[in-house]
């Protein structure tokens, strides 16, 4: 008796390259707001000259930690979604991808808005 493999059904091979990617994109959109370690020593050594206080500092180290923590999370959503695709299942709702790629867009979405708040507040 032979086995064979059912054949799966190519929407969810679709759906399974479309989340890849847009994890990607959110990965890649996280990763461009992360500054060399040379930029914050630039920031923290003129922030006498630029207005800049110890607690924007601190907000700023928030703010990259958020990005740090979201890029992780995208990487362990991309490495469930490759452990379901190597299973054959291409299941984009498995529990582990969707808390990861959540938690991604939280961690991102959070950082972005704290990011435009600093901003502003360094600005005006």
């Amino acid at each position: 008796m032979v086995l064979t493999a059912t054949p799966v059904d190519e929407g969810k091979k679709e759906a399974s390259k479309t989340y890849l990617e847009q994890t990607k994109l959110l990965v890649t959109l996280a990763s461009a707001f992360l500054f060399a370690p040379a930029g914050l020593v630039a920031i923290v050594k003129d922030r006498a000259a630029a207005g800049v206080t110890n607690a924007s500092i601190v907000w700023f180290i928030i703010v990259e930690a958020l990005f740090v923590c979201s890029v992780l999370a995208g990487y362990i959503a991309i490495g469930s979604l490759a452990g379901s695709q190597d299973a054959g299942d291409f299941d984009v709702y498995r529990p582990a991808t969707r808390i990861f790629s959540l938690l991604q867009f939280t961690l991102y979405l959070v950082g972005l808005i704290v990011f435009i708040v600093l901003g502003v507040r360094l600005i005006t």
